[in-house]
């Protein structure tokens, strides 16, 4: 069974992800959804990966600046 984001039911198996990691998956999404404010990181406007990634680390310095 493949881990999914859903919390798992009671009667399926345990979920292979530590708890921490579904403790701070909305610390996760609402860094992607400020990332997302940047044009070119919501429509990944750059061609390719090297440069998507300086974007992503462009975007994300300045939004721990902010912080």
């Amino acid at each position: 069974m493949r881990p999914s984001a859903i919390s798992p039911k009671r009667r399926d198996a345990a979920v292979t992800c530590p708890q921490w990691a579904y403790r701070n998956q909305h610390l996760v999404e609402n860094l992607w959804a400020r990332l997302k404010e940047w044009r070119a990181v919501a429509t990944r406007y750059e061609k390719t990966a090297a440069s998507f990634l300086a974007i992503l680390h462009l975007a994300a310095a300045t939004d721990w600046i902010k912080i």
